[in-house]
């Protein structure tokens, strides 16, 4: 919500605004409070950024120790923003921000903040409209899409922006009475406050934790403070009341020392010591008793006085002393409820000016409201939360009503044409007046006002206000016209992004028979396609084809075609998650015939999407490639980038997945350029997940583990509950690889519970389960437990298989659960999965699953004797994962070739083969590995080499800087590989991963790079 400011907006940029004055009287009793805030001040300053919530009753003191920490803050040349929540505010979306910064936005350069913004400036104008109202409208580029995204994007470019903002000047953000702050303020300070750990960056958070009309934002205010306390990133300070001391300290501050210790008793009993109640009270003794003859109040005069008993009582009875003019200007204003313009209030109340001033100086010495300058006008504001409380309260709700109906009309009045900048404010009055004749207008601004929170994402505040308007309608007994089922409908939308599915349903249903009762078939199949993917989500997929059948005859008899087109992906995506593979490619077949007849290039790059994402997972391979150049082409040509960057995801997953290093790279560059474009932190950490498995696979553990945990970390932050699970497991599986048994355990168990993987059936989402069956049975054989290793690990093989996605299971799950089956010398289980899983590689052109399937085949072969064949079969293995490359295992599968060999005779090999692979376990730190490789050398008669080796010169390994130094020797790749006892494809992998490192293009380039870096010197 805008204030009550003028609508042609703001003209001169404004210094911070502090809290509502207060006397200018000592913070007594308050020295812990103060250490806490100044110890949280510093180290924001410090680049030790963090958060500390202020909970207390009214009056109890929380604004003064805001102003306190305001002073220090400004005193060390902070930047310092102010803002307020009030009970008008509840329904609008992040408003208690938008009052705090936007002084501080305006004041700052379009060009710099665009520049802070890195270009995402429209979601600046997102949280806070006003920035694109008047002379400076901020313009910037949004990318619409999946709405969940864009909140995340919009959450995370806040805190990233404020982060950039308070790089050059710490930033300290005062939020006050939160307990009337929106929901969506209140998510986006909990988002806020979890990431700005590394940043000059203070928020310091104020509510009243004892106001019953507040009760469910309190519980929801408690529990973001204890969980933001356990993260590490917030303290919480409740102000408990003065103790006699400090009543008798404040006291003296007012009346003087002689009298302070004769009256604080009595007065800390009546106030039990409330600062506000206790000033109240001396202010009213000293009021009643009139002295003007120098004589301080007693306790005998104290208790010959009736003064009132609660605090409100004491407000309402310093009121009662304004002349009427103030107090009809102060009953407006507490009706208006939000900070007000001179040229409102004068607006509004119709005063003439002379009878304004007169007014407003009243209440200005009452100290009623407080009076300064913000960006360029004057404005008023209450100097206590209790005041406005307690005029309101007193109005009555007769008096009230009306005078919500004459603020309603003379605000849309003064508003004039920007009154549409406005709505939530005036749907707000408009609703409170609750006259007939105006619930027209309610209707008009609740509808308006819950779109601008949709746009916004804010999907609590959109679904109160369309319920609002709903009922609205309701009562004016048109619950069947056109507009009852236009906010109908936009309700059940902000349902379901709620994830409130029943509720949308109900909705979804009401607008299904209307339209179904009019005929209206495009409206019809638009709902019953939200229908279906309500029950989707839901996981109920025979439901959902039920609803997507009837969206499809719908837009068929509408002449729908690329609706028709659209539910037939959706529904193809729907079959595909039952395992109804054929069906599912026929149908979304049936899409693309529509789109390529149609011409419709939007839907065309989504149906070869949709196709791409089919043959990823279960296969073939070259028809996923061949779609996903046509998504990616389309996407291109119809500016559709989520489309594009989507598809370059899903063939980074198929490079990985079919061990493409080319394919891999490319596309890995092209999604990660995609997701900085647009911003979105939710497509970084998607696209991190196949980084991660990347650098896993290629033997750069440290970049994979360090890139895991932050992207994790991420990802819990934005709630990404399908991927979160996914990065649990691969972080947990090289922990498992470096010897951190705990730390994967933890991993691989948070993981099976997030996924839901102890259920049964195929329910939930097979890109998670799988997973995470994987991480578990990968668990029980780093134990040791092969016969659990084996009975997790066909668990999930059976939910792969009936969910169709099988690729899953080639990668990593059957492998695990062959090597465990050879552990436990089960030949016949190890070898019926072994053949299990050459033919689903073949299928895919799966070359990571094929080299598994070798490697099992030649383990089994050692195991029974074969020797030779098997030393044979290991090599070749070996080979095969380093020029994919796949190093871990290619080491593993040396070691394992080293036994071969010692159990031939060729005990010079084994040392060999064992040296190779301790160069890469010592690099990976690969504990487990390195201390059997070490083992073996000892048995062997061979000393060990040194435990750890140098990080190679320019981020090389030792092996790529023996490939540099031959190539600037003008060795051919067939020469360094006969030097190197290595295939020269082998070789050309490990000069892709040179040249990625380095950023040189060529053999020449590397060459003149290494002569010139010193490369060729170090040894």
């Amino acid at each position: 919500m805008n204030r009550v400011t003028s609508p042609a907006g703001a003209t001169t940029p404004a210094a911070h605004r502090r809290p509502a004055s207060t006397p200018l009287l000592p913070l007594t009793g308050r020295g812990a409070e103060l250490a806490t805030l100044s110890a949280a001040l510093q180290g924001a300053e410090a680049g030790r950024g963090g958060t500390v919530i202020i909970a207390g009753e009214s009056g109890i003191g929380k604004t003064r120790l805001a102003n306190a920490v305001v002073e220090h803050a400004t005193k060390r040349n902070f930047s310092v923003a102010v803002g307020r929540a009030y009970p008008v505010e509840t329904g609008v979306p992040y408003a208690v921000f938008s009052d705090a910064l936007l002084p501080l936005l305006r004041a700052i350069d379009p060009s710099m903040l665009s520049l802070l913004t890195r270009g995402g400036n429209d979601e600046l104008v997102q949280l806070f409209p006003a920035l694109a109202i008047g002379d400076r409208p901020v313009r910037g580029n949004v990318v619409r899409g999946d709405p969940s995204e864009a909140r995340a994007r919009l959450l995370w470019n806040f805190t990233q922006f404020l982060s950039r903002f308070a790089a050059k000047r710490p930033l300290l953000l005062v939020l006050e009475n939160l307990q009337w702050a929106d929901s969506s303020s209140l998510e986006l300070l909990h988002f806020t406050a979890r990431q700005i750990a590394g940043d000059h960056i203070l928020i310091v958070g104020t509510y009243n934790d004892a106001d019953s009309r507040a009760a469910s934002a309190q519980a929801t205010l408690r529990g973001m403070e204890t969980s933001l306390a356990e993260l590490g990133v917030a303290k919480g300070i409740h102000i408990a009341p003065l103790d006699v001391a400090s009543t008798r300290e404040l006291v003296h501050a007012l009346l003087g020392e002689s009298s302070a210790n004769e009256l604080a008793e009595l007065i800390h009993q009546r106030t039990r010591g409330n600062p506000f109640f206790v000033e109240e009270t001396v202010k009213a003794l000293i009021e009643e008793t009139k002295l003007g003859n120098g004589r301080a109040p007693t306790a005998q005069d104290l208790l010959a006085l009736k003064l009132p008993r609660t605090i409100r009582d004491v407000v309402i009875a310093r009121l009662g002393q304004l002349p009427a003019e103030a107090r009809r200007l102060a009953d407006l204003a507490a009706v208006i409820g939000t900070r007000s313009s001179h040229d409102a209030l004068a607006f509004v109340s119709q005063l003439p000016e002379e009878a304004l001033l007169s007014a407003l100086d009243d209440l200005r010495r009452a100290r009623v409201i407080d009076e300064h300058a913000e960006s360029g006008e004057i404005v008023y504001d209450f100097t206590h939360p209790l005041l406005q409380e307690a005029l309101y309260a007193e109005l009555g709700l007769a008096r009230a009503r009306a005078l919500h109906a004459v603020v309603a009309e003379s605000l849309e009045g003064f508003y004039g044409s920007a009154a549409n900048a406005h709505v939530d404010e005036l749907a707000f009055h408009y609703l409170r007046a609750d006259a007939r004749r105006l619930a027209e207008k309610a209707v008009q601004y609740l509808h308006a006002a819950g779109m601008e929170a949709m746009a916004k994402h804010a999907n609590r505040e959109a679904a109160d206000y369309l319920a609002a308007a709903l009922d609205q309608v309701e009562r004016l007994g048109s619950a069947d016209d056109e507009r009852s089922i236009s906010i109908a409908h936009d309700l059940a939308r902000a349902r379901q992004r709620l994830g409130e599915y029943p509720a949308a349903l109900t909705l979804w249903r009401r607008a299904a028979q209307d339209a179904e009762r009019r005929g209206m078939h495009s409206r019809l199949a638009t709902i019953r396609r939200n229908m279906g993917m309500v029950y989707f989500w839901s996981g109920r997929h025979e439901e959902a084809l039920t609803h997507y059948d009837a969206a499809i005859t719908a837009a068929v008899a509408g002449s729908e075609a690329a609706m028709e087109a659209r539910t037939l992906i959706a529904k193809g995506m729907c079959l595909q998650g039952v395992g109804r593979r054929d069906e599912s490619e026929q149908v979304v077949h049936r899409a693309l015939d529509i789109a390529e007849r149609l011409g419709d290039e939007p839907l065309l790059a989504r149906v070869h999407r949709a196709l791409l994402l089919l043959y990823v997972w279960t296969g073939p391979p070259q028809l996923a490639r061949k779609h996903g150049a046509q998504a990616i082409a389309l996407a291109e040509q119809s500016g559709q980038r989520g489309v594009e960057w989507s598809a370059h995801w899903a063939l980074a997953m198929l490079g990985g997945l079919t061990a493409s290093v080319a394919d891999i790279s490319h596309h890995l560059a092209e999604a990660q350029r995609l997701a900085d474009e647009l911003r979105s932190p939710l497509l970084r950490a998607w696209t991190a997940e196949v980084a991660i498995e990347y650098y896993a696979g290629i033997g750069e553990w440290e970049t994979a583990v360090s890139l895991a945990e932050r992207t994790l970390a991420a990802a819990r932050s934005l709630g990404q509950s399908a991927l979160i699970p996914r990065l649990l497991v691969w972080l947990g599986l090289l922990y498992f690889g470096r010897g951190n048994v705990e730390a994967g355990k933890a991993c691989v168990d948070e993981a099976w519970e997030l996924s839901g993987a102890g259920g049964e059936g195929v329910g939930g989402d097979v890109h998670s389960i799988v997973p995470a069956h994987t991480g578990r049975a990968a668990y029980h054989l780093t134990m040791q437990d092969y016969e659990q290793a084996i009975r997790v690990g066909e668990h999930g093989l059976e939910i792969a298989d009936k969910s169709g996605y099988v690729v899953w299971a080639v990668h990593r799950l059957m492998p695990v659960i062959a090597e465990a089956a050879l552990w436990k010398s089960d030949m016949k289980r190890a070898l019926r999965v072994g053949q299990r899983l050459r033919r689903d590689a073949n299928r895919l052109e799966h070359r990571l699953g094929l080299a598994w399937a070798d490697a099992s085949e030649a383990l089994a072969e050692l195991l029974q004797g074969n020797k030779s064949r098997s030393v044979e079969m290991l090599r070749t293995v070996a080979e095969q994962l380093e020029a994919i490359p796949y190093v871990p295992d290619a080491a593993r599968v040396r070691r394992q070739l080293a036994i071969a060999l010692a159990e031939t005779g060729d005990r010079e090999g084994a040392t060999r083969e064992l040296r190779r692979a301790h160069e890469v376990f010592a690099r990976l730190g690969a504990e487990p590995e390195l201390r059997a490789t070490r083992e073996q050398l000892r048995d062997l008669g061979a000393r060990p080499p040194v435990r750890t080796l140098a990080a190679g010169a320019a981020g090389l390994t030792g092996r790529e800087l023996e490939i540099v130094r031959l190539v600037a020797d003008r060795r051919s790749n067939k020469e360094i590989g006969a030097a190197l006892d290595i295939s020269s494809r082998t070789v050309s992998t490990h000069l892709s991963n040179v040249f990625a490192k380095l950023g040189v293009t060529s053999r020449g380039e590397l060459a003149d790079y290494a002569r010139n870096s010193g490369l060729l010197n170090d040894t």
